[in-house]
């Protein structure tokens, strides 16, 4: 009796403690929930700042809070995998107790437990610190596409912003330039085509505020989005983020994609992971042990003053899992292998990928490069000295207004095609950083 009331409070101590355990670490993950009700409605409605904007929108994103969820998630598999089975406890009643010479036995207690073979637990938990490092990389690229969204957007927006302000001005120029052509035609000093071209050109640009505006709501609700918060949310003016060049070779940014990218890392990580199972894969195959305890109650014998009488018999049991079936075992194996080649060469296939949308990229960056370098050079100052010219015809013959409209134009378009190249360039900036997995080095800065 005295062996059966110790493995009954054996067995009550342990599922005690695995109860108290759990409701300790449900009550510190209550505790530990942030609170993310943060109201940024109005922190936006005077000025968009960049950088501001990357910190607000990483810390309200439900896309970054629900990778890292899942990187938590991960890390939760790690005690699980490394601990032992679960012992099991049972308990037996004889419905008909069978006679013995000590006594009758009445209730049957036992306890086993199964013991992996030497170092599988150690290869399952390895398996899982790789995964571990899998989720907390793809939180970082969650992060980085994150950041190269809103700077996408960010850019198109400020280009929009500047293009309705040179627009608008030019806007006010030409309406002042019809009301000119409009008296001089009255005083026969001008061609109706004066007037027409100066027409169609202030409905054009009219045409061009109204599209402009509506494409500016369109990047007001998605950077909105981005941040988490109502698309009806009003933004306010953009901080021009300087034009500054890098000055990087595509040999530079190749190396710097193929050793950060967090895609590139994933999948090497996965070809280490793969590996790892083969190791678990082997082990498995190898037999486990089991180890049993049992305990039986057993009640006075009938015999009087019989030796032994009511003596609760007490065992201890070893026993070891045969893995006779070689097919199953070494399928295993190979399944593993299979798995491992396969993350091998999606590695490869990713890193040539990678390298051709490099080259992609870094040629859009130079092209908008040169845009900007001969708009700023040569194309614009040679359209202001173009409308000098023209406008001193302007003011000195009564038949020069079309052609100063189309100098004008040209301007114009000149001065918004330069807007756009510099959009443009950061905004493929912003690309090559996804490719190269975050901020690009500049080995050599422009001085």
């Amino acid at each position: 009796m005295r062996a059966v009331s110790l493995l009954y409070q054996m067995a009550l101590v342990v599922i005690g403690s695995v109860l108290v355990l759990r409701g300790a670490h449900g009550m510190t993950e209550k505790a530990s929930t942030p609170d993310q009700t943060t109201d940024v409605t109005t922190l936006f409605a005077e000025t968009l700042e960049l950088p501001r904007l990357i910190q607000v929108a990483v810390a309200r994103s439900p896309k970054v809070r629900a990778a890292k969820a899942r990187w938590q998630a991960t890390i939760e598999q790690y005690p699980q995998v490394t601990a032992l089975p679960d012992p099991m406890f049972m308990y037996n009643y004889y419905a008909r107790s069978v006679e013995t010479r000590v006594g009758p036995q009445r209730h049957r207690l036992s306890f086993s437990q199964t013991f992996p073979y030497p170092g599988t637990l150690d290869a399952a938990g390895e398996v899982v610190k790789k995964a571990i490092e899998i989720a907390r990389v793809k939180h970082e690229q969650v992060i980085r596409d994150l950041i190269v969204e809103l700077k996408l957007s960010y850019h198109e927006l400020a280009y929009l912003q500047r293009a309705v302000e040179l627009t608008r001005q030019n806007h006010e120029l030409i309406a002042s330039i019809l009301a000119i052509a409009t008296a001089r035609y009255a005083e026969g000093k001008a061609t109706l085509n004066d007037v027409l071209k100066a027409q169609s050109q202030l409905a054009q640009l009219e045409y061009d505020l109204v599209l402009l505006a509506e494409l500016q709501r369109v990047e007001h609700a998605n950077i909105n989005g981005i941040l988490s918060i109502p698309s009806s949310t009003l933004l306010g003016v953009t901080v021009a983020v300087p034009y500054a060049p890098l000055d990087v070779t595509l040999a530079d940014v190749e190396k710097q994609a193929l050793s950060k990218r967090q895609e590139l890392r994933i999948a090497a990580l996965n070809v280490e992971k793969a590996t790892e199972k083969i190791a678990l894969a082997e082990l498995q195959t190898k037999p486990m042990l089991k180890f049993d305890l049992m305990a039986i109650e057993t009640g006075k014998a009938l015999m009087i003053d019989a030796p032994d009488s009511g003596k609760d018999p007490f065992t201890i049991g070893f026993g070891v899992t045969i893995p006779w079936s070689s097919l199953k075992n070494s399928s295993k194996v190979r399944e593993a292998q299979q798995n491992r080649e396969a993350s091998t060469e999606n590695k490869r296939a990713l890193e040539d990928e990678t390298e051709v949308a490099l080259r992609k990229i870094y040629f859009r960056l130079e092209n908008a490069r040169r845009l900007v370098e001969l708009y700023e050079t040569t194309l614009i100052p040679q359209a202001g000295a173009a409308i000098e010219v023209a406008e001193t015809w302007h003011q000195e013959g009564p038949k020069s207004i079309a052609g100063f409209l189309e100098t004008q134009s040209v301007w114009l378009n000149f001065n918004l095609a330069r807007l756009r190249a510099i959009a443009d360039y950061q905004q493929n900036v912003a690309r090559l950083e996804q490719l190269v997995g975050g901020k690009i080095d500049d080995l050599r800065p422009t001085q």
